[in-house]
């Protein structure tokens, strides 16, 4: 029995090319509706940052700097700041970021050299670069405790450092009394940490020391100094040549010509005398008067002083007599307390960026910042939009007087638009910045995509010297063709993204090669197979043709 009254379905519907095709546009056109493009720094404007280091560098070392840097002012590699060393000295940033906050945030991160250093009587206990990851999930975050906000950071020691630690902390703890219970109660050692504790001599005279030294005692649950601080474990823990000056004191002395062996910095107190000041320029050294932040001892600032915290009797084991059979920890925690959640939640998670990113080999010297404004904006956009129209009627024009017919430029204009929504909707669901190596590479995608439809059209209709083969043949052919350009594009780009990563000068192609091969990727495995079929329904219906009027 047949149904005279049902409809054919439309061949659009009825093959998975087509539906594959509408597929992919529905999510690119809800990705662009519902997120939509990140704009990078060349459309919507930004910062420029001029980083001078203190020494020049190997080209390898400015690299391991610059990835560096990228961690710590990106960590979701969300903005997709642009970062280009110049030389072995300077490294050139481009961020879109124009938030007031946020740029003062960056800069902070740039300027510190990320040197953390865990000290105990005097000694290095390990440092941040021995860290070998930082647990964001066991205990990490903020909590509030009386009327403070207290913050945790859990880290994971490398096995080297875990057992150092374990044998310098050996029975540092003393057993001072005991509980009802019968338990021994301990008065243990603490630990300090410095984060970029300089590498100076330091001079203080003795009313600073005096006002810092009552700080100290009386401590301040803020700046995680524990009541009860003693100035003089403080300058033990810091290692650094430090000097309480008397008047009439004499500078020239062996002392100070060996702490020039090290360092020809020195850091002075803000009350110390010119005197003074023009008698260790005398000695050799580079002399910076600092004041301290308000409501800080001078000498906690100045040393970069930022926790200490008391060792427990479990860390310490107190309940093995054998060094040997230590227990060895490699899960240590980072605490510390602040005014409200919002600050404390900072100071962890500028602490834990910089521990993830590593220390700088060398420090920063100085930083430059100016704004860049938005020279492509909107106008600019525009212009493309109208480039874009102008080229799609220039290719629809060379294709209707090359086969004669109109039919072919249609489905060629629809590939090349749907395309081009993909490609924006893909970088809009990545939240792939749209800067203008990006933009260059959906233009080459672009062309690579007109060449190779104009490829599978020439295959299949095009060439009379390849009437004797059938229609299945020639399809084959073009599709190889094309496949072969993708794989090319691939091979050609993919070292880019590979190593861009780890070769800020290389980086800057990212953008480029990402779209170029995505574009690719579409055409070959989205794209072209329905283009294919279009223009085989087109070529049947051209050999129909043919043969009524023959």
């Amino acid at each position: 029995m047949v149904c005279r009254g049902a409809k054919k379905m439309n061949p659009l519907f009825k093959h998975w090319r087509f539906l594959l095709v509408g597929f992919f546009l529905a999510i690119s056109i809800g990705s662009l509706l519902f997120i939509g493009v990140t704009f990078g720094i060349d459309f919507k404007g930004g910062t420029l940052y001029q980083i001078e280091l203190q020494k020049e560098v190997t080209p390898t070392e400015i690299a391991r700097i610059a990835n560096i840097i990228q961690q710590r002012i990106d960590p979701g590699k969300l903005r997709g700041d642009i970062l280009s060393p110049v030389g072995g000295k300077y490294i050139m940033i481009q961020t879109a970021e124009t938030n007031p906050t946020e740029l003062e945030k960056i800069e902070s991160r740039i300027r510190q050299q990320g040197k953390f250093e865990a000290t105990l009587n005097g000694e290095l206990l390990f440092t941040g670069d021995e860290i070998k990851r930082i647990s964001r999930k066991d205990g990490y975050g903020v909590a509030k405790n009386g009327n403070v906000y207290g913050w945790n950071l859990p880290f994971v020691l490398n096995d080297e450092a875990a057992k150092r630690f374990a044998q310098m902390t050996f029975h540092e703890c003393t057993a001072i009394s005991f509980s009802p219970q019968g338990k021994p109660i301990y008065d243990c050692e603490r630990t300090m940490f410095f984060l970029d504790r300089p590498n100076a001599l330091i001079v203080l005279t003795e009313e600073q020391y005096d006002f810092d030294e009552q700080e100290l005692l009386l401590g301040n649950t803020f700046l995680n100094i524990p009541q009860g601080t003693s100035i003089d474990e403080v300058i033990e823990d810091s290692r650094n040549a430090i000097i309480i000056y008397e008047n009439g004191m004499d500078f020239n002395s062996i002392y100070l010509s060996e702490v020039l062996k090290s360092t020809d910095q020195a850091i002075v107190s803000p009350d110390l005398s010119e005197k003074a000041i023009n008698d260790l320029n005398a000695a050799g050294f580079v002399v910076t008067k600092t004041k301290s932040a308000e409501g800080s001892p001078w000498l906690w600032d100045i040393l970069n002083a930022k926790q200490i915290i008391r060792l427990s009797e479990g860390i310490t084991n107190e309940d093995v007599a054998d060094p040997s059979q230590a227990k060895i920890f490699t899960q240590l925690n980072i605490s510390g307390s602040r005014e409200s959640a919002e600050v404390a939640f900072q100071d962890l998670e500028e602490l834990a960026i910089l521990l993830e990113s590593g220390s700088l080999p060398t420090p920063v010297k100085s930083i430059s910042k100016e704004t860049i404004s938005p020279t492509l904006g909107t106008s600019f956009v525009s212009n493309i939009i109208m480039m874009g129209i102008i080229a799609l009627i220039l290719v629809a024009s060379i294709i209707i007087i090359r086969y004669k017919t109109p039919l072919l430029a249609v489905p060629i204009i629809i590939t090349l638009i749907s395309e081009t929504i993909m490609m924006l909707g893909i970088l809009a669901l990545l939240k792939q910045p749209l800067d203008l190596a990006a933009f260059a590479g959906i233009i080459a995608a672009i062309g690579t995509s007109v060449d190779s439809e104009i490829v599978i059209v020439d295959e299949m209709i095009g060439k009379a010297r390849k009437e004797h083969l059938s229609l299945l043949q020639k399809i084959k052919e073009g599709l190889f063709i094309i496949t072969t350009s993708a794989l090319t594009m691939l091979a050609v780009m993919m070292p880019i993204i590979l190593l861009s990563p780890n070769m800020p000068g290389i980086s800057n192609l990212y953008g480029f090669a990402f779209v170029a091969i995505l574009g690719s990727l579409i055409g070959v495995l989205i794209t072209r197979p329905a283009f294919t079929k279009v223009i085989e329904m087109i070529s049947d219906k051209v050999e129909k043709d043919k043969a009524k009027t023959v």
